[in-house]
């Protein structure tokens, strides 16, 4: 699962936003800071997969995906 780092122009505040596979990227993003609607990903964070999983890419007990 890709993980986009965000970045919000208005105050600087930078996130990761974990997308699903297979899922459309939103149209808009709002800063969880300042609540701007100009947030830009900023890059994909290809290094970082999703945060509970394992080497054989299979989920562990994650509570946002209920896998």
């Amino acid at each position: 699962m890709p993980v986009l780092l965000l970045e919000c122009p208005d105050c600087g505040h930078q996130s990761r936003s974990l997308m699903m596979t297979g899922t459309r990227t939103p149209d808009v993003f709002v800063c969880s800071k300042c609540g701007s609607e100009a947030v830009k990903p900023k890059a994909e964070d290809q290094d970082q997969g999703h945060p509970w999983e394992t080497q054989d890419g299979k989920h562990r007990g994650c509570p946002c995906c209920g896998f």
